[in-house]
């Protein structure tokens, strides 16, 4: 069950990316893998039903609490992607003949463009795991500072992508439509989008870590007084 779940985890994220592209995909391509990806959600979220449940016992520390706000406000995000794209639907929906508004669009704009910020955060809650034993294997290896410098870099080219697509306009409904550079190639395209992820992803983790470090720190201070 463990492994389905990173298994539907992978391909929602890999699905969302692509969606991010949707002048490349296409509409009708795009409101399809939009609406597989929403059917994705919902299993993953059936899944994981016992963690809803268990919201509300137990002592909520801070990270608890901030896991728990995340996850709340990317379902939020998630069901006003699905819900501002059946509004706007020219193809799989066009059946239900819900007229098109400005409204729709904006709601479809924002609701994507915080998602995808929030599936970020979401997913740099959960790599700990994958990134201590991978600190661990290069930790005075060979590669060790190299495995450093990738990690700056792509933090460093996560940011650059964030400001190039100017992302924080959609957020707070700067602009009314969302543009596209056409004349910049797929591939990167793509890279930057998958660059801010795993920058996102990666300072999450990082922060996580400090607040770990900082914390054991005190608790050897306390018992030493």
């Amino acid at each position: 069950m463990k492994k389905f779940r990173i298994i539907l985890d992978i391909i929602m994220t890999v699905l969302y990316i692509i969606l991010m592209g949707y002048y490349i995909t296409g509409n009708a391509v795009h409101e399809i893998l939009g609406t597989i990806t929403f059917v994705l959600f919902i299993i993953h979220n059936i899944l994981n039903i016992k963690w809803y449940k268990s919201i509300f016992k137990g002592k909520h520390s801070f990270q608890r609490t901030f896991h728990i706000v995340i996850n709340l406000l990317l379902f939020i995000a998630m069901l006003g992607m699905m819900i501002s794209g059946i509004m706007i639907s020219s193809d799989v929906f066009d059946f239900l003949n819900i007229r098109t508004t400005m409204f729709g669009r904006k709601l479809h704009m924002i609701s994507t463009s915080w998602g995808y910020i929030l599936m970020s955060i979401h997913i740099g809650l959960h790599i700990t795991g994958v990134m201590n034993k991978l600190n661990t294997k290069m930790k005075n290896s060979t590669f060790q500072y190299v495995y450093y410098f990738i990690l700056v870099l792509l933090i460093g080219f996560g940011i650059y992508s964030f400001i190039s697509f100017r992302l924080w306009e959609e957020m707070f409904l700067l602009v009314d439509f969302k543009f596209f550079d056409y004349e910049q190639s797929v591939t990167f395209f793509y890279l930057k989008h998958i660059a801010i992820l795993l920058a996102i992803s990666l300072v999450i983790y990082i922060i996580l870590k400090l607040i770990k470090i900082i914390k054991n720190k005190k608790k050897i201070k306390g018992g030493k007084l």
